[in-house]
């Protein structure tokens, strides 16, 4: 559990992602400003998985997270994620 919160109030995802709404900058820039290294693998993970879900005809059953994709990839803005969770209540 102490992973868990960690990761979600200072891991490199979070850290990258909160930076890269308040600049917007480019995320290979944030990597290498804000990592001092390392790798991010928020961004990759997000490619593979909606690649497989595009693959497996299931992109639709997973609007969130597809909506998380467009972000990476500069389709959509961040407030986006904001509506799409709205679109749940």
């Amino acid at each position: 559990l102490a992973d868990l919160v960690t990761t979600c109030y200072g891991g490199r995802n979070r850290k990258c992602a909160e930076a890269f709404v308040r600049e917007g900058k480019e995320w290979k820039v944030l990597e290498a400003e804000l990592l001092g290294g390392q790798k991010l693998q928020g961004t990759l993970t997000s490619h593979h998985v909606h690649d497989l879900l595009v693959k497996k005809n299931l992109a639709h059953r997973f609007p969130f997270f597809e909506t998380i994709h467009k972000i990476v990839t500069g389709e959509a803005e961040p407030s986006q994620i904001v509506a799409q969770a709205g679109s749940y209540y």
